[in-house]
């Protein structure tokens, strides 16, 4: 556990290349070039009705799911996840995230994916308070904050939505929760130091992962700045 600002401990960061970023035409590709690096990998479903945007769906976690040991972080922006969650923690998903906009009864939906053997993730979005979810979070594993509008990949980074990972962090620290603070959103080499100074340890990236010459190489920099300034150096 590394310290954070000398006064409670994160663990070690986390990395997660989002494939909203890779080419789709290569995706098994595209993840076996990632595989000896990233943590997790993180796959964005989106339904063109909670956010105006297509992406994949289970059948292509199903899919990939067949080609790659990497833990999948899932990141739902759908409607009606309670529908629809369950089937990507017994597809393999890792961590299956889903939005708190979107769903009645957090908790309800936290303690199914858990029975289905995935981790549990609240995702934050970008207009949203955070304060009002801050006493259900013993129930989930991650909470992910949105640091930018949900919807699309390529926005740039919002630095006024780290307050939510402060408030977050000082939380979690107070209740001693073990639980991963996830920023996903424009997180690159210049942003993901913030990030980390404000107490998140798992890191969502796109673009500066798949948009590098070796994205290997990128998420193994990306590791390793987050882990200096998460440590105060």
């Amino acid at each position: 556990m590394r310290s954070y600002t000398g006064r409670v401990t994160v663990p070690p960061p986390i990395v997660a290349p989002s494939i909203l970023a890779a080419d789709f035409a290569r995706l098994a590709d595209e993840v076996r070039a990632v595989e000896d690096a990233a943590d997790w990998l993180h796959v964005d479903v989106m339904d063109n009705h909670f956010v105006p945007n297509l992406t994949i769906g289970l059948p292509v976690v199903q899919s990939l799911r067949a080609v790659t040991a990497l833990p999948f972080d899932v990141h739902l922006m759908i409607t009606d996840p309670r529908r629809w969650a369950p089937g990507y923690a017994d597809a393999g998903a890792y961590n299956v995230t889903f939005h708190a906009e979107a769903c009645d009864n957090p908790v309800e939906l936290a303690r199914d994916l858990r029975s289905a053997g995935a981790k549990a993730g609240l995702a934050i979005d970008r207009d949203t308070p955070i304060e009002p979810y801050l006493e259900i979070l013993p129930s989930f594993d991650t909470l992910l904050i949105m640091t930018i509008k949900a919807g699309f990949g390529g926005q740039r980074f919002i630095p006024q939505l780290l307050d939510k990972v402060r408030t977050a962090r000082r939380h979690v620290a107070a209740g001693h929760l073990e639980l991963r603070i996830e920023v996903d959103g424009g997180i690159a080499a210049d942003t993901i130091a913030q990030a980390a100074e404000a107490g998140a340890d798992a890191f969502v990236a796109g673009t500066a992962v798949y948009g590098a010459d070796d994205p290997a190489e990128a998420v193994r920099r990306l590791r390793a700045l987050a882990g200096r300034a998460a440590a105060g150096v």
